[in-house]
């Protein structure tokens, strides 16, 4: 499987204390706590689910079909969508993009893992806006939660605690890198 990606280069208190009973302050409290998430290490944790990588793995394997059939309008599309995905997952890892489409495949988990957190909402660590007003006390990192949604092959773990130590580069200069094709 790994063979067709190859060959097309592939390689997420205050209010507390003036409640009277304890159910009131602990709703109180889960409603103004916000479950973070270091978006680039779910990013990585989802690209290498192997639901997403059987996904790109036919996905590849088409556009080699394709190409060796001569049907080139059809391998250009798959090429063109593989490049997309390549890029955006870069921005993703390296940097500090937004995981939408990652987020939008545990849609149907979120409000569990939320209720399971103790928070009411999710946001992404490197989002300055969604996290203004917010105490830092009332930040709850749920970023190892997230993760494991994901089917991550053992080989891939370390790699992913080594993102995590890793500082991301500025979303404006990993896109000035890869418009040069340098990430």
């Amino acid at each position: 499987m790994k063979t067709c990606l190859h060959h097309l280069g592939f390689f997420p208190a205050f209010l507390a204390g003036l409640l009277p009973t304890t159910a009131l302050v602990a709703n109180a409290s889960a409603a103004g706590r916000v479950g973070t998430y270091d978006s680039r290490v779910v990013a990585f944790a989802a690209f290498w689910d192997e639901t997403h990588q059987a996904h790109l793995n036919s996905l590849g394997c088409a556009a080699r079909t394709a190409k060796a059939q001569g049907d080139t309008s059809r391998y250009q599309s798959l090429a063109k969508q593989l490049s997309a995905r390549q890029h955006e997952m870069h921005m993703q890892v390296f940097s500090t993009a937004p995981i939408p489409e990652v987020l939008a495949r545990l849609k149907d988990r979120l409000p569990a893992l939320q209720r399971e957190a103790g928070v009411s909402r999710l946001a992404s660590r490197w989002d300055e806006a969604a996290l203004a007003g917010v105490p830092t006390a009332d930040r709850v990192d749920v970023t190892d939660r997230l993760v494991r949604e994901f089917r991550v092959p053992d080989a891939k773990l370390r790699q992913l605690e080594q993102l995590k130590a890793a500082v991301p580069l500025p979303l404006w200069r990993a896109q000035v890198l890869s418009a040069l094709h340098l990430v």
